[in-house]
């Protein structure tokens, strides 16, 4: 089993026109943009669910022009069959590597973002061979992969040190769970790996709360930054040094998802801010721009005010929202105020000081998904690949493309 179009078989990963000062002055609130100030003027969470009418929403597609933004790859690069990328931070991608072998149905590399090249860093699981590699991660100085037994669904989460290319050190068994526990989410940052540990939905541990817990690089174990009643609605995602959860809270007033940004500098794992959604509301994907969130909804749901229509939001509690209405398919990636947002044709590019949006097109023969997004959070290279296909539609190889932003 492996990873087709951002989800592993067996498992799911999951995941202006304006014409008054008025309008003005609340896109400006809505984009972290502030005429008046900055830190001190932003308003505490209340920690309260979330339910804004169309008064409060800003709609990219019918208020904002679209424009040629004239971007274009810095780097292109064709890499094997069956490569799926991860890009967290810094100058590496990791990489899943399909080799045409037997002994290795995969393997688990790293690409230079400044040379194109691929590297293999590990060939064999290191529970034997009943097991195989099931995902991966790398930041600076860190490296994650989780191996997974398909039988018994057993899966054991390890970390490592990593430098310039190349493992360092000796792995460390982070986590393991069994047919009963959802093989791990996780992230790395820095010289630590973040994961949350949930039951899973169906199993006989289905009402175990789940927990969100950190490694670095040389401890003996990690320890627990956050537990949730219930199973986190994202995948952990890291920007800039803020990790973004998404745990179930306001338990014993029903089902709600509270988007939480949490501070990584020390480990007090200090709340920055908080976004509660209205109930029953489940977020497809978050993270934290440290002024705003940006969220997505995969789904439209008949209540929770206009909170509850498909699409993605940027912004936070109190102040009007930015909203692309595209179905979203991943993760949306930033750089000051442009947002790279994936849909199934492609990836759009909404700039909220210009009011403006773009697209960038995916490689011909690249169906379906088209490109796929590597990077996450917080990004000077946003990395894509895409699977693509000859003339008779049979896969060919993958498409990488870098693009400085």
């Amino acid at each position: 089993m492996g990873l087709l179009n951002g989800e592993y078989k067996g498992f799911s990963r999951r995941r202006f026109a304006l014409g008054s000062v008025a309008a003005a002055g609340a896109v400006a609130a809505a984009t972290g943009l502030s005429a008046c100030g900055g830190d001190e003027d932003k308003k505490k969470p209340t920690g309260e669910p979330q339910e804004i009418d169309d008064e409060s929403i800003v709609s990219v597609l019918d208020d904002y022009k679209a424009q040629d933004f004239g971007l274009a790859a810095a780097q292109t690069w064709t890499l094997p069959l069956g490569t799926v990328l991860f890009h967290c931070e810094g100058s590496w991608a990791a990489a899943m590597l399909t080799p045409e072998s037997a002994l290795h149905p995969n393997t688990l590399g790293v690409l230079s973002l400044a040379s194109g090249s691929l590297t293999t860093v590990r060939e064999d699981a290191i529970n034997g061979r009943l097991y195989t590699f099931f995902d991966v991660r790398c930041g600076s100085s860190a490296f994650a992969w989780v191996e997974i037994d398909y039988n018994t669904r057993d899966w054991k989460l390890y970390g490592q040190g990593f430098s310039e290319g190349a493992l360092t050190g000796e792995p460390a068994e982070l986590d393991s769970g069994n047919a009963d526990w959802e093989p791990p989410m996780f992230t790395v940052a820095g010289d630590s790996v973040i994961w949350q540990k949930m039951p899973l939905a169906s199993g006989s541990k289905s009402s175990s709360a789940s927990h969100c817990l950190r490694w670095h690089v040389g401890d003996k174990e990690g320890s627990e930054i956050w537990e949730s009643v219930g199973r986190f609605a994202t995948h952990p995602r890291v920007s800039d040094n803020i990790l973004t959860i998404v745990p179930r809270v306001l338990n014993e007033e029903g089902t709600y998802y509270g988007m939480t940004a949490i501070e990584l500098d020390d480990d007090k794992h200090k709340q920055m801010d908080q976004l509660v959604l209205p109930a029953s509301i489940r977020p497809f994907d978050a993270v934290y721009t440290g002024e705003q969130f940006v969220f997505s909804i995969e789904a439209s749901y008949d209540y929770g005010g206009s909170l509850g229509n498909m699409g993605t939001y940027i912004g936070r509690e109190g102040e009007p929202y930015v909203y692309f209405s595209r179905e979203p398919a991943a993760w949306t990636s930033f750089n000051g105020n442009r947002f790279y947002i994936k849909t199934q044709s492609a990836h759009y590019i909404v700039d909220t000081a210009e009011n403006t949006y773009d697209a960038i097109s995916s490689p011909d023969h690249s169906l379906s998904f088209g490109d796929y997004p590597a990077s996450e959070g917080h990004t000077t290279q946003f990395l894509v690949y895409s699977t693509v296909r000859d003339t008779q539609g049979i896969p060919q190889s993958v498409t990488a493309r870098l693009f400085a932003i």
